[in-house]
């Protein structure tokens, strides 16, 4: 009785053999998520956990925290949460870093705000002594005191090239394909409020449906590209401009813009300033 649904799938795969390269698209898995390269390789990570990984890089940096610092954070949370914002843990322990409450480390609120946890975790990073010398694993485990400190190894590589992609550089490393927010905003202000409250400073302009984030040089303006990016999962984002390259969502990811691509005369070729444009209608 089994024998017809494995003949139906030969059928069916003769069926689209025949069909030649159009079966095989109709066939291949589309990407999702969000990819990040750099020269130590190459990850994915949903859009979901691209967001809150942008949002750790965004406050380290507003503190003054250097790459090394962010690579720590993101392979704590991956191990501890796999980048996802929980509810739930052992004990009273929840959020991006399994942070508890009754070890005096916020209320359940705060530690469901990533931006206050990610603040929390590098305030004692910073108060434990020689953590700059330490592997990622060691200073991971010198924060959190973890039962099962070998467990934090494991994501040392992907932490690695994930800060180095947010800390900015030439170009962009990250290129987000899919993936909405159950909640998501769809107006420049509201990306213009997450702005400053991740990075402590203003944007430099919210026009209709753009926002415009300065930059002082390229790091910084790939790593502002690059937030952007990841915020388009929470945030509805169209397009994100900045250094002669356009992302938009999809497998295309950063490419030339059109020649009409410009705005209030900056032009897309611009390093001054990232553009983020919301899609008309949203």
């Amino acid at each position: 009785m089994r024998a017809l649904p494995v003949l139906t799938s030969l059928v069916l795969l003769a069926g689209l053999t025949a069909c030649g390269g159009e079966a095989e698209d109709l066939l291949r898995p589309r990407p999702t998520g969000c990819y990040f390269a750099a020269e130590e390789g190459r990850v994915h990570l949903s859009a979901e956990q691209a967001a809150n990984a942008a949002t750790i890089a965004a406050v380290g940096h507003r503190e003054g925290m250097d790459e090394h610092a962010v690579a720590v954070a993101i392979t704590t949370a991956m191990q501890e949460s796999e980048l996802v914002n929980v509810d739930y843990g052992h004990d009273d322990s929840l959020g991006l870093f399994q942070q508890r409450p009754s070890m005096g480390w916020g209320t359940e609120d705060e530690l469901m705000d990533p931006v206050y946890a990610a603040f929390k975790f590098y305030e004692k990073l910073q108060r434990t002594d020689g953590w700059r010398d330490m592997t990622l694993a060691e200073a991971s485990q010198a924060v959190q005191i973890s039962a099962y400190p070998d467990l934090y190894k494991q994501w040392e590589t992907d932490a690695t090239v994930i800060a180095a992609v947010l800390a900015g550089g030439e170009e962009s490393g990250l290129a987000c394909v899919s993936g909405k927010a159950d909640e998501v905003a769809t107006d420049a202000a509201a990306l213009a409020e997450a702005h400053e409250y991740h990075w402590g400073a203003e944007v430099s302009q919210v026009d209709g449906a753009t926002v415009v984030i300065a930059a002082e040089d390229a790091a910084q303006g790939w790593n502002r590209a690059a937030w952007a990016v990841a915020r388009a999962w929470d945030h509805g984002i169209a397009t994100v401009e900045y250094g002669g390259k356009v992302w938009s969502p999809g497998e295309d990811a950063w490419t030339e813009p059109e020649p009409e691509s410009t705005d209030g005369g900056r032009g897309a070729a611009d390093t001054s300033a990232v553009v983020v444009t919301f899609a008309a209608g949203e």
